[in-house]
């Protein structure tokens, strides 16, 4: 029996439907059961890029990479399948469920429910208003069964600076989608803060959160740092002199929770910053123009802090700068082969617990991690958006249990990997 255009494609919507309800054990996976074996020490650090960290990656020196999960597009996340990994892909859209349609290309979007709620922080005198959709029962069980179908709408653009808090939530800057987003892993109580012209917050770039998750983030357009309450309420701004910025452009910021303490790099100054957290400078490194000052810097654009050191990139991102605890220079360690700005400015910084230094390379689509002293251990990834590729990485963020965050930036979404030393 021939069956009807209307017929086929109603048929084809209960299947997804089921399919998407059901999850990706019903989708269908196709498992990926290559395990990448040790590399050897003797291999040249680089070659390892041709590996990806999927599911597990073992790189010299004893170096162990889990994946955990990602963030997708749509800002939810989602760890690896017991039956293999997500399947699906599109165009750098991440790693879907098999059989669940990526929501920018079929979808209609005026019937998707997005995973986050907005906030909005406007600029005074106006005032941030809260808007209501009057929707009746019938519109919502719609709009409900058109985003099981197709999915939820891709939200993530392209993440640029990543950071994470003790509830377990990742904030990203997100300047292409003119947002902050704070990402519940759980599924609930993720929000977005809006950016741009109108808002306290123009152009987001470095994240931050100090010990009662207080969220900080760098405008480089502003040249201040515009401080958020957990749930995305204004608190203050760090650098704002009766509203004039004390810093030329912010990139890179981080926060020491043990010493309470804020570090900011003022690119186009060339220095580097160290404050209490509600702005009181306490000190600084770098030339000023009068030839004054301590250390020098290049176009610093990340820092990072792990309680025993401070480390910098500059010259735009092709050069690691390690510092002790009072801003004094330890030792410099050029990024061999990255020298052409347009290809590392948008570098990113992380450290882990033992001291090694992780540096997102946005040129290559690589990680290089390096040991304390400055000598590289080894590269991971690839130019991709497979699980454990990456395409044009930005920020990097390493929490407390030696969780490594990328965000990808291209792909839209953010990678999460487990750290572990072999003994």
């Amino acid at each position: 029996m021939k069956l009807s255009r209307a017929t086929r494609y109603s048929s084809e919507v209960l299947l997804l439907l089921i399919a998407s309800l059901l999850g990706p054990a019903a989708a269908q996976p196709s498992p990926e059961p290559h395990v990448v074996g040790s590399l050897v020490s003797n291999v040249p650090a680089d070659s390892a890029a041709t590996l990806r960290a999927f599911p597990r990656l073992l790189l010299p020196h004893g170096i162990e990479l889990d994946y955990l999960g990602m963030f997708s597009p749509d800002a939810v996340f989602r760890a690896p399948s017991r039956f293999g990994m997500y399947a699906g892909q599109v165009n750098g859209e991440g790693i879907l469920p098999a059989g669940v349609k990526p929501a920018n290309e079929n979808g209609p979007p005026w019937m998707l429910l997005s995973n986050e709620r907005v906030v909005e922080d406007m600029e005074p005198p106006a005032h941030s208003q809260a808007t209501f959709a009057a929707h009746s029962r019938a519109v919502g069980l719609r709009d409900r069964f058109v985003t099981s179908v197709y999915g939820r709408p891709s939200v993530i653009h392209a993440p640029e600076h990543i950071v994470s808090d003790s509830q377990g939530r990742v904030i990203i800057s997100d300047p292409r989608a003119n947002a902050v987003h704070v990402l519940d892993p759980r599924g609930r109580g993720s929000f977005r803060i809006l950016t741009g012209k109108g808002y306290r917050l123009h152009v987001p770039a470095g994240v931050a959160v100090d010990g009662e998750d207080n969220i900080y983030v760098a405008d480089s357009e502003h040249g201040w740092v515009v401080v958020f309450g957990p749930e995305g309420n204004f608190l203050r701004y760090v650098g704002s002199y009766r509203g004039e910025p004390e810093f030329a452009r912010l990139d890179g910021i981080a926060i020491d929770q043990l010493r309470k303490r804020l570090f900011l790099v003022d690119t186009p100054r060339n220095l580097v910053f160290e404050l209490t957290l509600d702005g009181s400078v306490i000190r600084r490194a770098g030339k000023l123009r009068n030839g004054t000052g301590s250390g020098e810097f290049e176009a610093p654009t990340d820092v990072t802090v792990n309680h025993t050191h401070i480390f910098v990139l500059d010259r735009a991102g092709a050069r690691l700068q390690v510092l002790d605890t009072d801003l004094g220079l330890v030792k410099r360690v050029d990024l061999q082969g990255e020298l052409d700005p347009r290809f590392t400015r948008d570098n990113g910084l992380g450290s882990d617990s033992t001291g090694n230094v992780y540096v997102s390379l946005y040129g290559r689509s690589i990680i290089r991690i390096y040991s304390p002293e400055g000598s590289l251990l080894g590269t991971f990834g690839q130019l991709g958006a497979r699980v454990g590729e990456f395409a044009s990485p930005k920020g990097l963020w390493i929490d407390s249990g030696n969780r490594l965050y990328v965000a990808d930036a291209e792909n839209g979404r953010v990678q999460i990997f487990q750290i572990a030393m072999r003994k």
